[in-house]
């Protein structure tokens, strides 16, 4: 009764309901949408962790990082009543607490959202149940890119001190042939590429992350330069303008993001709202571990909607990054990379990786892994993100869309 209790509030307080599947099929409930709060509890498709248990103590969970919503007892609310006499008193309160959920979806605080998608197993919402998750698309352990990929570890650091910048496992010192192979993965990931943007179903986002020369320009017009410039979208974040600071810190990401077919790539991304607090103390701990439950929450979000995410952290050495900043003042052409700001980046360096290595380990779900790839060996670098993208390319399989006529009988007028 618990559940169907959930479902009858719910029916009278928003109208139409869709099914759900249920861990327990026996329990034969319909699921409605719950305007903000049903998009943050459960979608079609989803399922819930124990729909035979009331949703109290989640809702109990969430409530004390939002502001207090009067009258609202969530355990009498939702596991108390059974008469439908009972719950035309719950409608002010239920109302009440998804308009909070709203409001506080877009706040600094992701925590009390971050329960609801992790103790509810959401999907989200706006699912096309004809596009698969791109949940379905991680790769396999044993894969190229899966000796670079970065357990999940929500409490854990990545000690970079400890990971070779130098090394380039598959190719030894090979470099001519790392240039070869990479020229034979872009022809197709250019035919896949094609498929993609015809099919019109699902993205593609390349997040790059890296300390400063390690090469994320580089890495964008080597890797990608063989691609159709129509199907991809690259995004520069710099620091946020005065319009962007006044809002909530994934406001420009969310602009950036790309559309069906396309292949989207971040040069820094919303991983620069962790590190830069976290180096510079700008944000209290609190505050910043907000952000790490948000952003995992609207990463999973969109895989969910058929958006593959690979993000990459080029690894590069202290003294290779040394070189490769006098490179800069060396030669003329190259001057205009230099900037006194890399100067005081590096002075932080031991800061930076330690924050880098909570980020690494803190967000490489399993919707959204990290890919933590030698830097210090531009061709190897290139090479190995290039193999990365195409594999996920090849496990996403898409499809040129099927015509509705017979091509053998459609005759050109002269």
């Amino acid at each position: 009764m618990k559940g169907i209790l959930l479902l009858l509030v719910s029916a009278q307080a928003f109208g139409a309901s869709a099914p759900i599947r249920l861990a327990n099929p026996s329990l034969p409930i319909a699921r409605p949408q719950l305007g903000a709060l049903g998009s943050m509890l459960a979608a079609p498709g989803a399922s819930l962790v124990n729909p035979t248990a009331s949703l109290a103590p989640i809702l109990t969970a969430a409530i004390p990082a939002l502001s207090p919503v009067p009258q609202l007892k969530p355990a009498s609310v939702l596991a108390a009543p059974t008469a439908p006499e009972t719950v035309p008193a719950a409608m002010p309160a239920l109302e009440a607490l998804a308009d909070k959920v709203q409001v506080h979806k877009d706040g600094q605080d992701g925590k009390a959202m971050a329960r609801f998608y992790d103790q509810v197993g959401r999907r989200s919402d706006a699912v096309d149940p004809d596009v698969p998750s791109a949940m379905d698309a991680v790769a396999e352990s044993g894969d190229f890119g899966g000796q670079f990929r970065v357990p999940y570890d929500p409490k854990g650091q990545v000690d970079l001190s400890k990971v070779d910048a130098e090394r380039t496992p598959g190719m030894k010192h090979d470099k001519d042939k790392a240039k070869d192979r990479l020229s034979e993965d872009q022809e197709e990931m250019d035919a896949l590429q094609q498929k993609l943007y015809a099919e019109g179903k699902r993205s593609v986002l390349i997040v790059l992350q890296a300390m400063d020369t390690a090469g994320k320009d580089g890495t964008i017009r080597w890797v990608l330069a063989g691609l159709n410039p129509q199907g991809v979208k690259v995004t520069s974040f710099k620091k946020p303008t005065a319009v962007e600071a006044k809002h909530h810190f994934l406001w420009r990401i969310k602009k950036a993001l790309p559309g069906k077919g396309i292949i989207g790539v971040f040069n820094r991304s919303q991983y620069e709202d962790i590190l830069v607090p976290t180096v510079y103390k700008t944000f209290s701990t609190e505050e910043v571990a907000g952000r790490y439950d948000q952003i995992n929450a609207f990463e999973k979000k969109l895989a969910d909607q058929g958006t593959v995410i690979l993000k990459f952290f080029l690894h590069i050495s202290k003294d290779e990054q040394k070189a490769r900043l006098q490179e800069r003042l060396d030669d003329p052409d190259k001057n205009w990379k230099f900037s006194l700001a890399d100067l005081e980046t590096r002075k932080r360096w031991d800061d930076f990786q330690k924050a880098y290595g909570k980020v690494l380990a803190r967000t490489s779900t399993p919707w959204a892994p990290w890919h933590l790839i030698p830097a210090d060996k531009k061709w190897y670098r290139n090479y190995a993100v290039g193999r990365v993208i195409k594999e996920a390319l090849q496990r996403m399989d898409p499809r040129f869309p099927k015509v509705d006529f017979d091509p053998k009988k459609i005759k050109i007028p002269d």
